[in-house]
């Protein structure tokens, strides 16, 4: 059994202040740092960085950091804000954990168990009951997915995110898929859990350094953008 951690922190740029961000378009980025347990750390962590490259537009350059643990990119949706930058990075774990398990379809003599962290209450609230989010997952459509919520408004849930994470996460726990879907297909070789970024396995520092580096993501890609209007 392979172990790995995920943790994943968003971020946006200026703050969620009116003050600040009055006249002023807000940008979003997330950081996503992986632990991997055992001997074969250097080779997975390679090839979960190729895997994010198929799902990431725009990778935030790292500067300094070249340990490769750590995946930097820029909110890509409409409508940034710190909630749905911290639910996005937890669907983007996942979409990088699919294009990664992908490649291992064959190789039947390795099971990955993997802990996805997330340090955002608003996003514990959707995730910390595992058996709903399955149950969610099921769902084709989102709009199959709010009937299940019980509303008909899923701005309040940020419903563009939470259906692919969930429907992500189910199929990652080998849930088989739904009548209407034909592109996608279950994984048998993976078990993935939804856990709390102050679980102890990162220190408070070490959290902290995460959602600067997910906020440092969307200052570049403010800055980048800034650069693009003619003067």
């Amino acid at each position: 059994t392979v172990s790995v951690s995920m943790f994943c922190s968003g971020g946006i740029y200026p703050s969620d202040s009116v003050e600040a961000t009055r006249g002023q378009s807000t940008t979003g980025g997330f950081a996503i740092q992986i632990i991997s347990e055992g001997t074969e750390e250097t080779r997975l962590l390679f090839e979960m960085s190729n895997a994010a490259n198929k799902c990431f537009g725009i990778r935030v350059p790292l500067g300094r950091e070249r340990s490769g643990d750590k995946l930097l990119t820029v909110f890509p949706l409409v409508n940034p804000s710190r909630n749905r930058c911290d639910l996005f990075s937890c669907a983007s774990a996942l979409r990088v954990l699919e294009a990664f398990l992908a490649t291992k379809r064959k190789d039947v003599q390795l099971f990955y168990d993997i802990k996805v962290h997330t340090d955002s209450t608003y996003v514990w609230k959707f995730v910390r009951d595992q058996e709903r989010l399955m149950s969610l997952g099921s769902c084709f459509t989102s709009q199959e997915m709010l009937s299940r919520l019980d509303v008909t408004d899923g701005s309040s849930f940020n419903v563009d995110i939470l259906h692919p994470l969930a429907r992500s996460f189910s199929r990652l726990n080998g849930q088989e898929e739904p009548p209407q879907s034909k592109n996608h297909r279950p994984f048998y070789n993976s078990r993935v859990n939804f856990c709390s970024s102050f679980d102890g396995k990162l220190q408070p520092r070490e959290i902290k350094t995460l959602k600067e580096l997910g906020k440092s993501a969307a200052m570049w890609q403010f800055n980048r953008e800034k650069s693009f209007v003619p003067k």
